[in-house]
């Protein structure tokens, strides 16, 4: 595997973790929100992570990271991911005569959303993104530690 699809693989992931945790903060952030444009409570966003294959790198210049990829002849895995909003209208109903959404009885529908089960989301997000992120940065310092190599 080339140092090349190294960084696209851990691009692809971090840039994958980033929408996780926008998705998680945005449900978090409308966990009471009982209108909205489309018309009744905030519906959940969850990601949805798939693989994609990674572009193979092209041979150009000639170096030894080029050599590598063309060595491997398959694409590299990659991650790709997609926002889902909830098609399903599971609100919890909440009895709260005085709330400006309340129906005839009282009730008004909140979004089913858990604060706890998305706090924790965006924890691991964070978590998934740091990982991505040291995989990044420790190829770049060996493809740098490669190059100081000829300087000697």
């Amino acid at each position: 595997m080339s140092v090349f699809n190294i960084f696209q693989i851990a691009s692809q992931g971090m840039t994958a973790q980033r929408e996780r945790l926008e998705a998680a903060s945005a449900n978090l952030a409308n966990s009471n929100t009982t209108r909205t444009a489309e018309g009744g409570p905030y519906r959940r966003r969850d990601v949805v992570f798939e693989v994609a294959e990674a572009v193979q790198i092209q041979p150009r210049f000639g170096s030894i990271f080029d050599e590598v990829a063309v060595e491997v002849g398959q694409p590299a895995p990659g991650v790709k991911s997609t926002t889902l909003v909830s098609q399903t209208d599971n609100g919890v109903r909440r009895f709260d005569p005085n709330h400006p959404d309340a129906d005839t009885n009282g009730y008004v529908t909140m979004p089913d959303v858990d604060p706890l089960e998305e706090t924790v989301n965006m924890m691991s997000a964070a978590r998934s993104f740091e990982a991505n992120s040291t995989a990044f940065n420790v190829a770049k310092e060996m493809a740098r530690a490669s190059l100081k190599l000829g300087d000697s």
